[in-house]
């Protein structure tokens, strides 16, 4: 018993001198004077420089813990700073280390900041950290040699991350980008324990542009034996501004993932990705299992619908590719098909395409190889549903940010070439030619658009009385838009206008879209001119020189109007400005000519009315009448010169000859009101006895003014006949006095007879 208790003494003895021991070292133990030891092993071993600012504190019992803030580590031999940390700590307990299991608190990171780097080259400035280009593992174990001891099993009560920023500069691909707020917490990590992960940051590129709120949520198991991870029920969200997208909202999910670091292998199951934009996409990508390797990629089927709406359109497509195999360079698809469906209004478009794909991911190119497919148009405002077939090919290059495709397509009976190339996806410049054998724009267009009606603000009033409201068009569509190619179209048809052997040269840039040259023949003539429209200003500029060109079929197909025939040539340099048909027509600017030969004024005969007027000479009352449907005036010659404001075209030098007549005029002609005030003056030839106006023989020597007023649709005339008595007096008396006077009658007579004239020709003018 003696001996016991002296043992039990000796034992309490050195248990108290070893918490005493303890109990000392702590609080002699200064782990700040290690600073510099510390400094010159991570010098030596890595070439950074280490900066410890803040105070190292220490923890003994339960666990051997450190705290420690205000860190810096520079770069491989270089000043520059590669990581701070505003606050660390970590503690480890003690006693498992005995039977080589780590067991570790919470581990907390605080006011983390990196700036990682790949230069040019491929090298990164935190290659010599993970142990890229270190030397080599060791070689087999030797015989005779003591067997590696077995691996420490950790396990860690999580580990937390906050308020981190991390910047990413890869200067071979121009890519800068940087994540901030950064926030990581996780559960228990241990080997074939779970746990659950969250994450969160702001990321913010300058190239590419973005700024993005993202957020990660999952459940994980880790295997550190094998080694191995396995996510479950992951979900990564999405929102924000990026490059060329507003409002973004995009979601990836997953029942499953298993990532084998040993193999470089990731298997997802039941992916499935959906996102939309402000501008009014959404999308959703369904994928049911999908494996990538360094070397291999398989999938099962992806499927995905994508639908764009907004308010003048909605477009909806699905798409599906079968399961395939890829290698790490190049993905080959059998087949894409894709199954569109778009609407506008009330029309609709309806299509299906498919075609081979073929990814070159090391050259970064994509190829189409074989385009087809079928699209239907209809729409109530459509004479019946339209039909094309689309065959081709088409390329991208994501590399050089540039696509191209030529196309050939069948709709209804029309054939047309296209070749389309798109250079700088960012900021789009798109070539083109177009080529088509004929073409009738007419029928894919509403029937208020075709034939030359009215579009609004000067239809028929509804049954209200009131008059429908005229839709503006919109030009922004011009402002981002760089294209320049060319159009022809061996037949054409557009607003009811006939043309063959049309030839285009388009340019847009800068919200302007120019058309110059314009070449085409049409209605037995010839047009050469330009056309302008500017969307910054909503202006519109139009030259054109229609040479040999007969004016009445062009008018009646064009503008519903038969006013007049002939054929000669017509010159227009007109301006406009405004975002409605109705605004374009009264802002209406510029010059207009008009020479034409052999042909017919329709609605007024001009000769009919002068011997009406002849009949009711004495009459105290003006000649009105409305202009007859049968009405005409022949010509052998027209001219005339507009000088056109604010939608009115006025006119001061109208001439039109005949055998019989000879007319000048002026007056106005209202654009934007479609209507007409002409003032013409008519005189009746001395050859028209002869030629068959015997009736009109009385009138000859007087000029007979006749106002002609009204709607182009319906046209009025009126004539002064107390006026047209006087004048022809006059007339009369002039001739009588002028033949009584003229040169050869005897001296005294011929002064008298100056002197007379003198007199006649101050009261009445130039004799005639």
């Amino acid at each position: 018993m003696r001996a016991l208790k002296w043992s039990l003494a000796g034992l309490g003895g050195l248990l108290l001198l070893a918490i005493i021991a303890v109990v000392v070292f702590v609080a002699t133990f200064d782990p700040n004077a290690y600073k510099p030891r510390i400094v010159d092993l991570v010098k030596r071993e890595t070439g950074r420089t280490l900066t410890v600012d803040g105070t190292i504190g220490l923890t003994i019992f339960p666990r051997l813990g450190a705290s420690v803030g205000g860190l810096t580590l520079s770069e491989p031999n270089s000043p520059r700073i590669f990581a701070r940390v505003g606050d660390a700590h970590v503690a480890v307990a003690l006693l498992p280390l005995l039977s080589r299991r780590v067991i570790v608190d919470r581990v907390t990171l605080t006011g983390l900041a990196m700036d990682l780097v790949r230069y040019k080259d491929g090298r990164t400035n935190f290659d010599d950290l993970t142990g890229r280009g270190a030397p080599g593992a060791p070689s087999a174990k030797a015989p005779g040699q003591t067997p590696p001891a077995p691996p420490l099993a950790i396990d860690v009560g999580g580990i937390s991350v906050e308020d981190a920023t991390i910047g990413w500069r890869d200067e071979g691909a121009g890519t800068d980008v940087h994540l901030s707020h950064v926030s990581l917490k996780t559960g228990r990590l241990a080997s074939g324990e779970p746990g659950k992960l969250s994450a969160s940051a702001r990321v913010q590129g300058a190239q590419p542009k973005a700024n993005l709120e993202v957020g990660v949520e999952t459940g994980y198991r880790i295997d550190l034996q094998k080694p191995a991870v396995a996510l479950s029920s992951l979900d990564v969200k999405v929102a924000g501004e990026a490059e060329g997208i507003d409002g973004l909202d995009a979601r990836l999910r997953s029942e499953g993932v298993e990532l084998d670091p040993q193999a470089s292998r990731i298997t997802l199951s039941r992916l499935e990705l959906t996102a939309k934009t402000k501008s009014g996409l959404d999308a959703k990508v369904a994928v049911p299992r999908l494996d990538l390797a360094p070397d291999r990629a398989e999938s099962q089927t992806i499927t995905a619908d994508v639908a764009l709406v907004t308010p003048q359109r909605k477009v909806s497509a699905k798409l599906a590719i079968p399961s395939f195999a890829a290698s790490a360079t190049h993905v080959d698809l059998s087949r894409l098909d894709v199954e569109l469906t778009a609407k506008q209004g009330d029309l609709e478009i309806q299509g299906k395409l498919g075609t081979p794909l073929a990814l070159d991911l090391e050259r970064r190119r994509a190829e189409l190889p074989g385009i087809a497919g079928d699209l239907a148009v209809s729409g109530k405002a459509l004479p019946g549903p339209s039909k094309a077939t689309v065959r081709g090919a088409a390329r991208a290059d994501w590399g050089a940010r540039s696509a191209n495709a030529e196309l050939a397509a069948t709709l209804d009976d029309s054939k047309v070439d296209v070749r389309v190339a798109v250079a700088n996806w960012s900021r789009p410049a798109i070539s083109f030619a177009v080529v088509a054998d004929r073409l009738d724009v007419d029928r894919y267009l509403p029937a208020s658009r075709r034939s030359g009606a009215p579009s609004g603000g000067g239809g028929a009033p509804s049954s209200g009385g009131t008059p429908p409201v005229e839709q503006p068009f919109d030009l922004s569509a011009l402002k981002p838009l760089t294209a320049a190619g060319t159009v022809k179209i061996g037949a054409l048809r557009v607003s009811n206008v006939n043309a063959e052997q049309v030839s285009l040269a388009v340019k847009a840039a800068g919200g302007r879209l120019v058309v110059d040259p314009i070449a085409a023949n049409l209605y037995q003539g010839v047009l050469a001119g330009s056309a302008t429209v500017n969307a910054n200003d909503d202006s519109f500029a139009l030259k054109d020189r229609l040479t040999g060109i007969s004016v009445g079929p062009l008018l009646r197909d064009a503008a519903s109007k038969d006013l007049l025939e002939g054929r000669g040539t017509v010159v227009l340099d007109v301006t406009t400005r405004g975002n409605t048909v109705t605004g374009l027509k009264k802002a209406l600017g510029g010059t207009a000519t008009l020479a034409l030969t052999n042909g017919t004024i329709k609605g007024v005969d001009l000769g009919g009315i002068l011997r009406t007027a002849s009949a009711l000479l004495g009459s105290r009352q003006a000649l009105e009448q409305q202009a007859a449907g049968g009405a005409k005036t022949d010509f052998t010659e027209l001219g005339a010169s507009f000088v056109i404001r604010s939608g009115v075209a006025h006119n001061e030098d109208l001439r039109v000859t005949s055998p019989v007549l000879k007319v000048a005029g002026r007056g106005d002609v209202d654009v934007g009101q479609g209507t007409l005030d002409y003032t013409v003056k008519v005189s009746v030839t001395g050859a028209a006895a002869g030629l068959g106006g015997k009736d009109l023989a009385q009138l000859a020597g007087a000029t007979v003014p006749v106002r002609v007023t009204g709607p182009l649709s319906s046209l009025r005339y009126s004539v002064d006949l107390q006026s047209l008595a006087t004048e022809l007096a006059r007339s009369a008396l002039q001739r009588e006095l002028e033949r009584r006077l003229a040169p050869g009658k005897s001296g005294g007579e011929q002064g008298a007879g100056s002197a007379v004239g003198d007199v006649l020709r101050g009261l009445f003018g130039k004799p005639k």
